[in-house]
């Protein structure tokens, strides 16, 4: 690391399967600055003395992942609004003599649905999963105005807290996993929970069809499963390596002042698993 380089970091566990040093060094590379970015492994309750250590040699922003994320909301001395709502944060910068938390995957997730021309906006949305990826990204999806949008999880006092959270609005509502198989008037349907790691899928909808499109949070081996099942019912699919892509670059943005261009870089990722 030169004596310019801006130091940045992801913390997580696992990490080594991490892309963010990769997505970074690119953007770095993109926007003609000298990042440093490195991933390192932390387990749930060391997250405040690695951020101790990781300012002390430099570190100004970085990333936080699985399973810090709340962690870092809470050792945070100020956070953003979207952290309050997601309870969790994934990006922290160093601002006036304390940790500044932000949340980026919901404005990520909504740059990607973009792109694949999957604008939420007026759509009739599922979202599956209430935990902490559900909660990251709702408030970006309701931000852009859906016609409805419905929480299904398999604990429905989950789902309804989720809403609550957000102040209940008339086309936010919550429901048990079990009615989503005989949910009809889909148009986009959001896999937010982790099934997809142990190679299970959430009952899908019979009744989605070419008209609809299904969007997994998860990208690679996790969705697989998914998007096969989509495949066979002839479902528009797709993973969320756009998102991940994208909230890195909001990331960048936050820590930098310069905002990347994140496709270029998605596709150099797509390229690299041969997409």
């Amino acid at each position: 690391m030169s004596a310019d380089s801006l130091r940045l970091a992801v913390f997580g566990q696992p990490i080594a399967h991490s892309l963010s040093p990769l997505i970074h060094a690119l953007f770095g590379a993109q926007t003609g600055l000298d990042v440093d970015y490195r991933a390192h492994e932390t387990g749930p309750g060391t997250l405040r003395a690695a951020l101790a250590h990781f300012h002390q040699e430099g570190g100004t922003g970085c990333n936080v992942t699985l399973p810090l994320k709340a962690e870092a909301a809470q050792l945070a001395q100020t956070t953003s609004e979207r952290v309050q709502l997601a309870g969790a944060a994934n990006t922290l910068l160093w601002r006036d003599r304390g940790w500044h938390a932000d949340n980026t995957d919901g404005l990520g997730l909504v740059a990607d649905l973009q792109r694949l021309g999957l604008n939420p906006a007026g759509q009739r949305i599922a979202l599956i999963g209430a935990g902490g990826a559900a909660a990251g990204v709702l408030g970006a999806l309701l931000a852009t105005g859906p016609a409805e949008l419905t929480i299904y999880n398999r604990t429905l006092a989950s789902a309804e807290a989720l809403r609550e959270r957000h102040g209940a609005p008339a086309g936010l509502r919550a429901a048990a996993l079990q009615h989503l198989p005989t949910a009809d008037g889909i148009d986009l349907l959001i896999n937010a929970t982790s099934q997809g790691h142990r190679g299970d899928l959430p009952p899908l909808p019979e009744q989605l069809t070419t008209d609809s499109a299904v969007y997994d949070l998860n990208y690679g081996p996790a969705a697989a499963g998914l998007l096969s099942w989509c495949q066979q019912h002839a479902v528009p699919a797709h993973d969320g390596l756009g998102m991940l892509v994208a909230q890195a670059a909001e990331s960048f943005y936050r820590w930098t002042g310069v905002r990347p261009e994140f496709q270029p870089v998605l596709e150099r990722l797509q390229a690299q698993r041969g997409d």
